[in-house]
């Protein structure tokens, strides 16, 4: 993995668009190993799959996830844990402020830099599982709240089949427009979906 030690980029809030069967864990990897050399704490927000695949990768960089985790500077906070929140009819800003509370404020007094990076696909999963794009929307811009305070770098990471028809480009371009960076790892070029996600990676 190449400058994986290096953080030159001004960039603060990520999305990742990737196929279904490319996970993007080595570059989450390499992401949230530049926040450890910083003295930032971690948070996943991610499935336990996806988290053990990032945890993998993060530690080919020679971090120790587990010295990390027991100083409550890596926490995985599982997705369909959240999920079942937004089911049971929870208002979104009450579900996101008790996370920002009970998980990430704490993390960020325990890191020495007293900032946090966030692996997230929370968003992912709502559009995909409830088909909600509000609420996913209202999460990336809680997001950059977090980011706008200084505190936080953000990576989110959206498979191709949350969006599966063309009446999810308008959210699609919304998803775009609430980050500062855009990586494109669709395949397809044909793909309305690469397209929008090509124009917005040159923005």
């Amino acid at each position: 993995m190449q400058n994986a030690e290096a953080d030159v980029t001004p960039h603060l809030h990520y999305a990742h668009f990737y196929e279904p069967s490319h996970f993007p864990a080595a570059e989450v990897a390499s992401f949230l190993y530049r926040g450890v050399r910083q003295g930032e704490a971690i948070i996943l927000m991610a499935s336990l799959a996806h988290a053990a695949l990032i945890e993998e990768e993060t530690k080919k960089l020679r971090v120790d996830v587990r010295d990390l985790r027991n100083a409550g500077l890596w926490d995985v906070t599982e997705v369909e844990e959240m999920l079942q929140e937004f089911e049971s009819g929870k208002p979104t800003p009450t579900i996101l402020e008790h996370f920002i509370e009970a998980t990430i404020r704490p993390a960020q007094a325990r890191s020495s830099s007293k900032r946090i990076r966030i692996y997230g696909e929370l968003e992912d999963a709502i559009l995909s599982r409830l088909g909600n794009a509000e609420a996913a929307l209202e999460i990336e811009r809680y997001g950059n709240r977090l980011v706008a305070e200084g505190v936080a770098k953000i990576y989110c990471g959206y498979s191709k089949a949350s969006f599966p028809d063309e009446s999810f480009a308008k959210p699609f371009m919304k998803v775009c427009q609430l980050h500062d960076h855009v990586h494109n790892g669709l395949k397809d070029q044909d793909d309305w979906r690469y397209q929008m996600a090509d124009k917005m990676a040159t923005i």
